[in-house]
């Protein structure tokens, strides 16, 4: 390259400013890359709300978007195993209009154009500005109380969702959706890091490795969080003792 640029009439000394400057875009493109990714990934802190006198449960269902939901060619869910798990959100979803839970959906769409640049060229355009598939999975009957739209892994980096929490006053979020060991344990992290109670729903939480989800559930319990297996089932017994047919 050097020898190519002395070629065209250029001085040596010229030729190493252009290749070190050349050099520098590249490390200073890198360095923007890795802090973007970075500040995308990482939950956030926010003010507490363990003084507060908050009582009630909010519903969250985490990224069941169409564009994470179908089959691509980097990522494919078994058919069943996706299936029962939309099922169980649904029954959450009916559970919660029964109990007067607000039902909050949240959907990925990144922001920026050079984020989006990357999303397409590297993730398929997957939750990428202008794709077809942002809109919640079909095959998701809830009625949302909210449809948050976020642009980082953890959804309280959205202030509207604290907001809206506030005012319903919420400190017990049952958490649903995907990926565990992406934006469900981000926003975790991001509920815990301001004193929620999580409740991280296993049947309708999707995971594509599971053997990662299983080691990172168990650190999220061993930061706070509980993980429930049978909350339909146990509310339904509940009800059924309350008032027997």
């Amino acid at each position: 390259m050097v020898w190519e640029l002395a070629c065209l009439g250029l001085g040596e000394q010229t030729v190493l400013i252009l290749v070190l400057g050349a050099l520098l875009c590249v490390a200073a493109l890198a360095a923007y890359t890795f802090w973007g990714v970075l500040n995308i990934q990482t939950p956030t802190n926010g003010p507490s709300i363990m003084f507060e006198s908050r009582r009630g449960t909010a519903l969250l269902v985490i990224d069941v978007q169409s564009d994470f939901t179908k089959e691509t060619s980097s990522r494919s869910w078994e058919p069943d195993y996706l299936q029962a798990r939309l099922n169980y959100i649904n029954a959450l979803g009916e559970l919660a209009q029964q109990k007067g839970w607000p039902v909050i959906s949240i959907r990925q769409v990144y922001k920026g154009w050079y984020t989006n640049l990357l999303v397409r060229l590297l993730g398929g355009g997957l939750g990428a500005k202008g794709s077809d598939g942002l809109k919640m999975d079909p095959r998701i009957t809830i009625e949302p109380d909210l449809d948050l739209v976020k642009s980082k892994s953890d959804a309280f980096g959205e202030p509207a969702l604290a907001e809206f929490l506030k005012n319903q006053e919420v400190d017990h979020l049952i958490v649903t959706g995907l990926d565990g060991n992406a934006c469900v344990k981000n926003t975790t992290i991001g509920a815990l890091n301001r004193g929620y109670r999580v409740e991280l729903c296993d049947p309708a939480i999707l995971a594509q490795n599971q053997n990662a989800w299983k080691l990172q559930k168990e650190a999220l319990q061993e930061m706070g969080a509980a993980v429930s297996w049978d909350i339909v089932e146990n509310e339904a017994d509940l009800i059924t003792e309350k008032d027997p047919a």
